[in-house]
């Protein structure tokens, strides 16, 4: 993809290498095809787990950090 994106994150961050939902979206859309397996090794807040949930495509993330885990299934849940 060629261009100029302004992904931004509208909120302040919860995690502190947290990307904007619409850049992990594109980036998802571009590698992956709906229904496909997704893995996160280091998913922290859960933003490609959330991308994954919105563009069809099943996720598995693995974040070590309990505080980022609750937060990247809150995060899933309000997907749902």
């Amino acid at each position: 993809m060629i261009g100029v994106y302004d992904d931004r994150l509208i909120m302040p961050p919860e995690h502190p290498w947290e990307k904007p939902l619409s850049l992990i979206e594109r980036l998802v859309r571009l590698y992956s095809n709906p229904g496909d397996n997704v893995l996160d090794p280091f998913c922290g807040s859960g933003t490609t787990l959330v991308a994954c949930e919105n563009l069809g495509r099943r996720s598995l993330g693995i974040e070590q950090d309990p505080k980022y885990v609750e937060l990247a299934r809150r995060r899933l849940k309000d997907v749902e």
